[in-house]
Parts: C-alpha cells; structure tokens; sequence
C-alpha cells in the first residue's frame, strides 16, 4: 500500500509475501472457506486494542486443550466468537460478512495497484501457507494494470518468510538441492536494493520473473508469469485412473461420505499450532481415508512441468444443499525413491530419516466452498441430487513431476481444522451450531456427459 501512495522519495518497493485479498486466498478465507485456525490464534491476541504504547505484547486466548483438531471440532465458529467476545473489533466485522460483498472488496489490496511508480520486487514462497495467492496475484495486478512499472516476481520453495532465513534447503521431508534462500538474498535482493534504492553498482537486470521450479529443483529465469504453454485437461476416471482421455462411459461416478463429526486432517500428526510444512506434507495418509478420492497417472514416461495456475472443474451432486470439495495436486515418489547422499543401513534408511519411497508431496491444494460456485457474492444452496459444476483455481504452481514419478489428484469436503466444517446445509456457517452439522453423500461424476477434469499449465 505504499507503494500506491506515489510519495516522491519512494524508489523501491518489495512486497514480501503481501496480503491481497482475505476473502478469495490469503490467511482467513480461501474461495469463501474460513481459514478459522490462523483466524482465531492470531487474532486472539494480536487483534486486542493497544491505545497507550506499552512494552508487554498482549496475551492470546488460552487454549485448553493442546490438540487443534479435538479444540476446533469441539469448538465451531459461533463458540469461537463466544470466546472472543467484544474484545477484537475486526473479528466482529468477519462475521458481519460472510460472502464477498464492498466491505471484503474495500480490503483487496490489488484495487489500488494502479499508478504505480517505484521499483517493484514481489517475493514469495511456493509453499507459504499464509499467503501464496497474495504474492502471485498482486505481481498479475501490478503488471496488467500497469504496463510500463519495473516490476518482478520472484518465487523459492519456501514457507512464509523462509527467504529471509539462513537456511532454504527443505521444508519439511522435500529437499531442494541447495540454499536457495541464501542464493535470493545474494542474486536478487541486494542486488535490487543496492541499485535501485541506493543507486550503487551496476543495474542487476532482473528477469522479468525468477522462479524455482520444485521436482526439477532449478532456477528459472522467465520473460513473463506465467509463461506460455498448454492449458490441458486431464480427467478424473473410475477405479481411481486419470486420463488424457475423456471418458467414454455413462453414468460413471464416484462417491464418498462426508462427515463434519470426522472430518478429513490436514496433515497425519497430532499439533497444537498450524505447521508450516503440511504444504509439502506427505499425503498417504489422506489416501487410505474412504472419505477422500484418489486418482493417479501409470508412471510418467517423460518429466511434466506446470507453471501457472491450475483449475479443477468437477461434476458433482450432493445430498445435502451445501458441502466444501478440496482438490490436491500431489507428485507421487517411486517406490525406490532416495535422495542422494541418504544413508542405508542393511537396506534401510537410517533412523531418524522419513521414508521418501513412494512420498506423496503436496505441491497444491485448495478448498472451495460449494455455495459460492456461482457467485462469491450471492450464495446458492445445492439441490439435493442435482449435478452441478463447481469450478475454481488453484493458486499457481512451479513444478516438474520427473520421469518415473506418477501425478495423483485428491478430492475431499474437508481440510480440517485449517478450514472449518460446512455444515452441508445452506446456511451462514459462522452462526452454526454442532446440530447444524449433518453428513452427506458426496458423488464425483466422471463420465462422458458429466466430465470432471483438472487444466495443467503445461510447459515444454
């Protein structure tokens, strides 16, 4: 935002992992779905008024149980804003709001990205669980709304903040090759800064955008983001397939029961705080669940490389009049898998090393809340047993699914406690009480009138 403001002394700006817009996929909401654990941890007490300059932080809510599953399953939205009572003022004006009306628009940061004169570098992280949609979408913002702005994108494989860090080598059990948060900071930061604010040295020629390719584990260097390529459908089949290929059969689907009073984790282990690696977190777990659908690729022959925003396009019916549907992007190990240098010991990997044979790794997901798949706006209840589509985009993505590597899809209507529960019913869902919460059956049609597919943004 100071960047907007056009102050003359202002010579470069980087926004770092920016916050662009809380309703659609930064922090709080995403597609609608409120991003209730982020939402109340931080608020609690970051969000208490401070009207006299003090030197003690305030303090957040005292959780009373250590588990964030059991806390948010136990405790919807309505008791979270009992807990919160009068005391934040923004966590009042949330719930005030529940669809994508003026006062969420009024807070979308790329409304104002219009005239924009400094140097601008946007920084941020392939697998920043805060804000990735913020930084993709605010550098889109600036480029289309002004041309002429020397303005960049770059993006690591990092978690929110990790550019800054001393160490960019992994995030959880995927590793990248190299320090790539220490090689930013050397090749592109100082750089920039040394240039443009200091006016030292000689002018660092930054690509238009520098982005690391995950899987592939490069540096790329770009004239545009994202870059061109091939939008193309692959398709969701029986028994578990993909498909370059519609599918041919009628009446084909796939169903599932979904089940607010046990919804799908996040992420396999018990936590108390929101991990930052569940974006690279191994997915097996997820795929034993009956409530989760899971279609693959046979072994890929030639490596797959996307590069821009990926869009999930399912034919679904549902027996209740609203539910989520959560779409992941996964690059499945073979079973064979080692990272170099990994050490062996009879044939097995030493102890202390996580298994990477076969490693389901998230590279994206993304949930969407079914009743706004017509309009962010206005929100329409489902009716029971109609096939609907619902469409959406996944924020972008930088990564080669190597040779040998298969790409697996999941879907599910639930991503918990990050998202909170619908209660598969059409309703405000701030206000819903625990017997609110009902199950529905949940059908993904796949079949020659009803495709649901998901567009890559291929490249060569």
């Amino acid at each position: 935002m100071a960047a907007a403001s056009n102050h003359p002394a202002l010579k470069a700006v980087s926004p770092q992992a920016p916050v662009t817009d809380w309703f659609m996929g930064d922090d709080f909401h995403h597609n609608g779905a409120f991003f209730q654990m982020d939402g109340f941890s931080f608020y609690s007490g970051f969000g208490k008024p401070r009207p006299q300059p003090t030197t003690i932080g305030p303090r957040g809510f005292e959780f009373p149980i250590r588990d964030n599953y059991k806390f948010y399953l136990e405790n919807p939205p309505s008791k979270l804003m009992e807990y919160m009572k009068d005391s934040v003022a923004y966590w009042k004006e949330l719930y005030a709001h529940p669809n994508y009306d003026d006062w969420c628009k009024a807070r979308d940061a790329r409304r104002a990205m219009y005239n924009i004169k400094p140097a601008m570098l946007v920084v941020g992280g392939l697998f920043d669980a805060e804000d990735c949609f913020g930084a993709w979408n605010l550098y889109k913002a600036i480029e289309k709304q002004n041309p002429s702005t020397n303005n960049k994108i770059v993006m690591g494989p990092w978690y929110h903040g990790q550019w800054s860090s001393n160490d960019g080598t992994q995030l959880g059990n995927v590793k990248f090759g190299s320090n790539t948060s220490q090689w930013y900071q050397n090749n592109i930061e100082i750089p920039f800064f040394n240039f443009y604010l200091k006016g030292k040295g000689a002018d660092p020629k930054l690509s238009e955008a520098t982005i690391f390719f995950t899987g592939e584990n490069q540096w790329r260097k770009l004239e545009q983001w994202p870059p061109t390529g091939n939008g193309k459908d692959i398709y969701l089949e029986e028994n578990g397939a993909l498909s370059w290929n519609r599918p041919g059969k009628q009446n084909n689907f796939t169903e599932y029961i979904s089940d607010p009073a046990n919804p799908v984790p996040y992420t396999e282990d018990v936590h108390f705080r929101r991990t930052r690696e569940y974006m690279t977190d191994d997915q097996r777990f997820a795929s034993r669940r009956p409530d989760v659908l899971t279609f693959e690729t046979n072994p890929l022959e030639d490596d797959l490389t996307l590069a821009g925003a990926v869009t999930a396009n399912l034919k679904v019916s549902i027996t209740g009049t609203d539910a989520d549907f959560v779409v992941k992007v996964i690059d499945v190990f073979p079973d064979d898998f080692r990272y170099t240098g990994a050490v062996q010991s009879g044939g097995r990997t030493a102890v202390g090393s996580y298994p990477m044979d076969g490693y389901q790794m998230l590279v994206r997901g993304e949930i969407m809340r079914g009743k706004f798949r017509n309009s962010f706006e206005n929100p329409e209840p489902f009716k029971s047993g109609k096939i609907e589509t619902v469409k959406f985009e996944l924020p972008d993505v930088a990564h080669t699914f190597k040779k040998g590597h298969r790409l697996m899809i999941q879907v599910q209507s639930s991503w918990f406690p990050l998202a909170d529960r619908n209660p598969q019913q059409f309703m405000n869902i701030y206000e819903a009480k625990e017997t609110d919460f009902k199950k529905a059956t949940i059908k993904i049609y796949h079949d020659a009138a009803n495709v649901s597919s998901i567009s890559l943004p291929i490249i060569r």
